[in-house]
């Protein structure tokens, strides 16, 4: 299968004052730990953004800029899938850019699943619409959900009959995301416990 990456960075970041991607966690931004992370993966990337400004630095990466018509991270899944296509790829992978702990084998176990649904990414019982594995072939079926209104991605995996996959929790949830300054010193913590 061949596979494409995209990175999602278009979010606001109201909760984080803004400029999530260039958040610094360690001695590296939250944006260029996901690129490294994604780099480790093997497959071509692209960067999702609101607008090739938000992030303020040239990066060595290609960018899309998330649909406008379209409110949430699903703005960028779709602008996403339509490169993906374009690009020959049969799936596209999503992750986010404040997971920094994301799962060595994600896109493994997601790609396992069935080639004609999306596959998505659980932990406990908590679900992670912005991990998953988007088959190019159902570009149409997001496409008629996101026409009608929908922007929930958790309802449209639903409607997709997505392929569900649960990671454990163990000492850390591998898919815990910073939302605030207030998880992102929890993070801090954690990551200066680690080294």
């Amino acid at each position: 299968m061949k596979i494409m990456t995209l990175i999602l960075a278009g979010g606001q970041g109201h909760r984080m004052n803004g400029d999530k991607p260039l958040k610094m966690l360690g001695d590296r931004t939250l944006l260029k730990r996901t690129i490294d992370y994604a780099e480790q993966l093997g497959f071509p990337m692209i960067l999702s953004l609101r607008s090739p400004d938000q992030i303020g630095t040239a990066i060595d990466l290609s960018i899309i800029e998330d649909r406008r018509d379209i409110e949430g991270p699903l703005a960028g899944i779709i602008a996403g899938i339509d490169q993906a296509g374009e690009g020959g790829f049969d799936a596209m992978l999503t992750i986010p850019i404040d997971m920094p702990w994301l799962p060595a084998d994600l896109a493994d176990r997601l790609s396992a699943e069935e080639r004609d649904r999306p596959a998505f990414a659980m932990s406990g019982h908590r679900v992670h619409p912005v991990c998953a594995l988007w088959p190019v072939a159902s570009r149409n079926a997001v496409c008629r959900y996101a026409a009608k209104g929908g922007r929930s991605l958790r309802g449209l995996l639903e409607e997709l009959a997505a392929n569900a996959v649960k990671w454990p929790i163990g000492d850390r949830d591998p898919f815990a995301n910073i939302n605030d300054p207030e998880a992102l010193a929890v993070a801090e913590c954690q990551l200066q416990k680690s080294s």
